[in-house]
């Protein structure tokens, strides 16, 4: 459990690694005060800078991710958290990935990104 991210309310653990793969779980946009970014674009930058540091407790990187689900509230921010996305990998390099439009259990949460990645 990393003290640098938000610990979470449910019953999970933000990352488990199992051999070469590192599992993240759904991470959210709260900083480690449990504070939520109002906008969709800090939200998002909230969420990739969470996978960022859990993936570093890993001995993972972003550079790393081989999968990633990312769940919007709202599918017409699809295009705008694209963009935020492609800032965050390798062009030409980026994970796999599905973004499908969900609701989510925190009020005011306009998305959630979990990865899978390797070590």
């Amino acid at each position: 459990m990393s003290d640098a991210v938000a610990k979470p309310k449910a019953p999970l653990s933000h990352a488990v690694v199992a051999g070469d793969f590192v599992f993240v779980s759904g991470t959210t946009p709260f900083d480690a005060n449990r504070e939520l970014a109002p906008t969709f674009s800090e939200q998002m930058h909230q969420v990739m800078k969470n996978l960022r540091q859990i993936l570093g407790e890993c001995d993972s990187s972003l550079d790393k991710v081989v999968k990633a689900n990312v769940i919007l509230t709202d599918i017409s921010r699809f295009n705008e958290m694209n963009e935020i996305y492609r800032g965050y990998f390798q062009e030409g390099k980026f994970p796999a990935r599905t973004t499908i439009e969900a609701p989510l259990a925190i009020a005011g949460m306009m998305l959630e990104i979990e990865v899978v990645a390797t070590r």
